[in-house]
């Protein structure tokens, strides 16, 4: 059975609570092998105010140390394990505001849930959604969960995917003004991102072409709207293409995912973070998975922010979060 560390992300938005009604629809075994990093308390207040099968779960924290999640087993039906690494409860603040200690604490739920996957405790990781600006406050300058899982793990390369299961695209460049791809684009980048894409295939088995996006209307036709593709995306093809990579492009992006979606390509390479996402999106809005590339361990996460605007009603839709953990328990199982 594959352990999981799940992080709950910050707590004054939805990922405790999208944490909460994913484990409440998990099977009983399963979710005896989930320990959640975060607070048992404010958990079980979350719990309380979904109601119905989520305010039957028992949340039980231990002392912090990873020697307790090594023998957490609960056998209380319904129960969840929590590993809480502060040492002050989390102060009642308002919900859907960012707050420098609940940055703090989402911050440090993700250091404990790396060290429980490197320590071995664990199998997989899965993240809640967190606030940037939050953790900007409490100090901690990263643009998110990848850059600090980079950091954490010691990782010289990683990538940015999104998992549906008709579409699969990694993004080639992540969180840039629109202006600066162009300049960030090189062959070195292209080379790198579609061999983390085409290695993590191999590993899982999933067989099938990869297919690589054009920056330009129509490919650039010709170097009338463009020469990346002549400069950087074709020399980029011809390296990986000797090292038996199979990969197809670069293809205009208005093609790519109509053909991706009638099976010609198992999974996709964006060059920009909207060229990815709006499509990906139009069909997996509400239970995407984002997936970690280059990381020694598995990693996933629910495909969506802290959605601070409807945090304090408790309606939010879970179904990311519990294709996340699925998916994180069908990889770490490969």
């Amino acid at each position: 059975m594959v352990k999981l560390a799940v992080s709950m992300g910050d707590p004054a938005g939805i990922g405790p609570e999208v944490t909460v009604r994913s484990l409440s629809l998990m099977d009983e075994e399963l979710r005896r092998e989930v320990v959640v990093v975060g607070e048992a308390a404010w958990l079980q207040r979350v719990a309380a105010a979904i109601g119905g099968a989520e305010q039957a779960l028992v949340f039980t924290e231990g002392d912090g140390s990873f020697e307790f999640c090594k023998r957490q087993c609960q056998a209380v039906v319904g129960s969840v394990s929590v590993c809480n690494p502060l040492v002050k409860a989390l102060p009642q603040l308002d919900l859907g505001r960012d707050h420098a200690v609940f940055g703090e604490a989402s911050f440090c739920y993700v250091k404990c849930g790396v060290e429980l996957v490197r320590k071995g405790i664990c199998q997989a990781l899965v993240t809640a959604p967190i606030s940037k600006h939050a953790w900007h406050l409490a100090g901690h300058r990263y643009p998110g969960h990848t850059e600090l899982l980079q950091e954490l793990s010691g990782s010289s390369k990683v990538g940015m995917m999104f998992w549906g299961e008709r579409l699969k695209v990694l993004l080639a460049t992540t969180h840039l003004p629109l202006a600066r791809v162009p300049e960030v684009l090189t062959i070195d980048l292209l080379e790198e991102q579609v061999l983390l894409l085409y290695e993590f295939m191999q590993k899982i088995g999933l067989s099938g072409t990869i297919g690589l996006a054009a920056l330009n209307p129509h490919a650039g036709e010709q170097g009338a709207f463009g020469d990346e593709e002549e400069r950087i995306l074709k020399p980029a093809l011809a390296r990986l293409h000797k090292l038996g990579v199979l990969v197809e492009g670069p293809v205009p992006a208005d093609v790519l995912f109509h053909q991706a979606l009638n099976g010609r390509y198992a999974a996709l390479v964006a060059l920009y973070h909207d060229q990815g996402l709006v499509p990906f999106k139009m069909l997996y809005f509400s239970d995407g998975v984002n997936l970690s590339l280059g990381l020694p361990f598995i990693r996933t996460s629910a495909d969506h922010g802290t959605a601070f605007d409807i945090s304090d009603k408790f309606i939010a839709d879970s179904r990311s979060m519990e294709a996340a953990l699925a998916l994180a328990v069908r990889l770490a199982g490969d």
